[in-house]
């Protein structure tokens, strides 16, 4: 059965995003996009989960299970990481939040119970618990959306408690925004924010400006046939410092001696053109990548490294002409 989000407002068209249910949108994803370009849109992150990490060696277990440099956060802090397997190939997107006496990931709902059980079946002699948290994730974007908070001046994915609510910087959408973990003993909150003048948004606007940002999103754009590098992931999830962890001896060499065959990017499409995902992308007559995601005028897909710069000519089966771009985000990324 797929996840029902206790957060869907009147008026929502419901469908399924990943495994959960959710409003895909309220009549209007046009002005949904606006209000996250413009104001503050308020998003149910259904397909988001929260698992907590409990124990005294939590910080120790998990920096040695993934590829960011967790021993560095402090409470109030967070990081975006990728857990690998031994071939350097993805287990899971995390984002990670070091609160008091927990690590709290946040994790793609539809791989949350696999993330969670390849982390702990390296458990041994440590003191670590995982425990599915019932917390919900919800998003508030816009160029209101951190006054609207109250959040303050924030690094990404760092934390700031509001009541019994985390709001965590996020940089999906290419807009200002948040994630809101909200308790269940508090599923009236996505309501108080919309009360003070949020404007309810859907999937699709999510989606759309997600495409059109670039940024990668578990079961569409990644998955385990994935090194993190391909997805583009390596600004802000990996650390070449860190020390040893699963795969890292793969993730290093390719850094150290090569680049991946193929990367993910942005494809810039004539009109509005919307091809369909898993097209195949050729050039010079062959085949050399595939499409992951779409909106309008705008797609995702893996090339190989050949065809990877920016204003290389593709063409998306059956025979729509496209242009590959960097992904935007990364642009920003620190």
């Amino acid at each position: 059965m797929p996840y029902k989000s206790s957060f869907l407002r009147p008026g929502a068209v419901i469908g399924l995003a990943g495994d959960a249910e959710t409003a895909l949108h309220y009549g209007d994803v046009s002005a949904e996009v606006r209000a996250l370009r413009e104001g503050v849109g308020v998003v149910d992150l259904a397909w988001r989960g929260v698992v907590e990490v409990t124990g005294r060696d939590r910080v120790r277990f998990l920096n040695g299970m993934c590829t960011n440099d967790v021993k560095a956060l402090k409470p109030g802090q967070g990081c975006m990481a990728a857990v690998v397997n031994r071939q350097g190939k993805m287990i899971a997107e995390i984002v990670v939040r070091a609160v008091e006496n927990a690590l709290l990931l946040e994790v793609d709902r539809s791989n949350l119970q696999a993330a969670t059980e390849a982390l702990r079946k390296f458990v041994v002699a440590d003191d670590v618990a995982f425990t599915a948290s019932e917390a919900a994730v919800a998003g508030v974007y816009g160029p209101g959306a951190g006054g609207f908070l109250q959040a303050g001046p924030l690094a990404e994915f760092d934390t700031v408690r509001r009541g019994e609510v985390l709001v965590s910087r996020t940089r999906e959408l290419g807009v200002e925004g948040y994630h809101l973990l909200v308790p269940a003993s508090r599923p009236e909150e996505p309501g108080l924010i919309l009360a003070h003048g949020g404007t309810p948004v859907g999937f699709e606007a999510w989606e759309s400006l997600r495409i059109l940002n670039g940024f990668p999103r578990w079961g569409v754009d990644m998955g385990p046939d994935v090194l993190p590098m391909e997805a583009g992931l390596e600004p802000i999830a990996i650390s070449y410092t860190k020390g040893c962890y699963i795969g890292q001896e793969v993730i290093q060499r390719v850094k150290t001696y090569s680049e991946p065959t193929r990367m993910l990017v942005s494809l810039e499409l004539p009109g509005l053109a919307v091809p369909a995902p898993g097209a195949a992308i050729s050039a010079g007559g062959h085949e050399v990548g595939h499409v992951t995601s779409v909106t309008t005028g705008r797609a995702l897909g893996y090339v190989r490294k050949e065809q990877k710069a920016d204003g290389t000519a593709v063409t998306i089966a059956p025979g729509l002409p496209a242009v590959v771009r960097p992904l935007p985000w990364r642009a920003s990324a620190t």
